[in-house]
């Protein structure tokens, strides 16, 4: 079972199908460890979990905050600064450490990188993951941090769904039962939301649409022998791709449209939130850093707990941060859905301490030596 980090957006996808990152088990040793070891094994899973989980809920509320009316709406121009910086702090972090991206210079696991790659694995992932990037972003113009992350849970079913489609997933009833129990959870919080907007419901939806299917065409395109990426390299090729979809689009937006969904910020706002700007791009990469070293020295179990508090706390940062008032269905619904991702995130993890069922497999896993 693998975890994959996705680059940007916040949060870390937690499905089977992903081909880019590396499988999170910290390297097997000869014999029994130091106390010491441990300790200091201990110290830095917990500091890099720590790490990710406030990146990654700052990087979304700093999102929040920038992309409002009154401060700088301009959901696709911010996602094409994005790409553009993390482009170019991954390639320095290249020059400068070249031993974080083993796909390219770890002879025993070196990708080649070609024309096939680039043109039938790159880009194809980047039409999915730009125009994911720009929906999501634009909902937080029309709905609260706590609605949109309470609707991404229900990213599971999705991927699920479309990757049986795909051939990639066998059928499981146990899981299918887990995965229709999110979706309920989901309706929960859905229901229960106090301020709905059906335009932030509609952008929102599209873009975790866009998010799933990029998520399968990743597993169906850099899964091959030879074509695993991990999380650095994946930045390094997928961003520049992004990045000139995006300046495309932009261009498009500027010469060919009129639309007032689709402002671009003048050279006046540019002046005013650039400090903001260049701060909201450094914690976007850090991101990437962060779950690359996270994903390599955890275990499954260390990633699925940080996941879960990362949640929680995005959606506590709406809540304490932005005056998001939210209901008791939908925290009831939140927390079911929390409970029910880990369940299943667990069972597609350790699938033979859950052959006997649910609860056996939380014991074996959680409790048992």
């Amino acid at each position: 079972a693998t975890l994959k980090p996705c680059p940007l957006c916040g949060r870390a996808e937690r499905s089977m199908v992903g081909a880019v990152a590396q499988p999170l088990a910290r390297d097997e040793q000869s014999g029994p460890q130091p106390v010491s070891g441990r300790i200091a094994q201990a110290a830095l899973v917990f500091t890099l979990g720590t790490g990710y989980i406030v990146v990654s809920s700052g990087l979304i509320a700093y999102n929040k905050f920038l992309i409002h009316r009154k401060r700088f709406p301009f959901a696709v121009a911010l996602v094409f600064l994005h790409a553009c910086f993390c482009s170019c702090f991954a390639f320095v972090l290249y020059i400068l450490k070249p031993s974080l991206f083993p796909s390219l210079t770890d002879e025993e696991r070196k990708v080649p990188v070609d024309r096939q790659l680039v043109l039938k694995g790159a880009l194809p992932i980047a039409i999915f993951f730009s125009g994911q990037l720009a929906l999501s972003n634009s909902a937080y113009l029309h709905s609260s941090v706590a609605f949109l992350q309470m609707m991404k849970e229900a990213n599971l079913a999705l991927v699920y769904t479309l990757s049986l489609a795909a051939a990639l997933e066998r059928f499981y009833w146990r899981h299918a039962a887990i995965l229709v129990a999110v979706v309920a959870a989901t309706l929960m919080t859905i229901h229960g939301e106090l301020n709905f907007s059906f335009t932030g419901f509609a952008l929102q939806g599209s873009s975790q649409l866009l998010e799933c299917t990029k998520i399968v065409l990743q597993a169906l395109l850099l899964s091959a022998p030879g074509r695993k990426l991990d999380a650095l390299t994946y930045v390094l090729l997928v961003m520049p791709c992004c990045a000139l979809l995006l300046g495309t689009a932009i261009f498009g937006i500027h010469f060919f449209t009129q639309s007032s969904a689709l402002l671009l910020p003048t050279t006046a706002d540019l002046v005013v939130w650039w400090p903001h700007l260049l701060a909201n791009s450094c914690i976007a990469f850090a991101l990437n850093v962060v779950v690359a070293l996270f994903v390599k020295h955890s275990s499954a179990v260390s990633f699925i707990l940080a996941g879960m508090v990362k949640d929680a706390m995005i959606v506590f940062a709406g809540v304490l941060v932005f005056t998001e008032n939210i209901s008791r269905m939908q925290g009831v619904g939140f927390a079911i859905q929390l409970v029910l991702i880990a369940v299943y995130t667990l069972a597609k993890s350790f699938p033979k301490e859950f052959e006997n069922g649910i609860g056996e497999g939380l014991f074996l896993v959680l409790l048992a030596d």
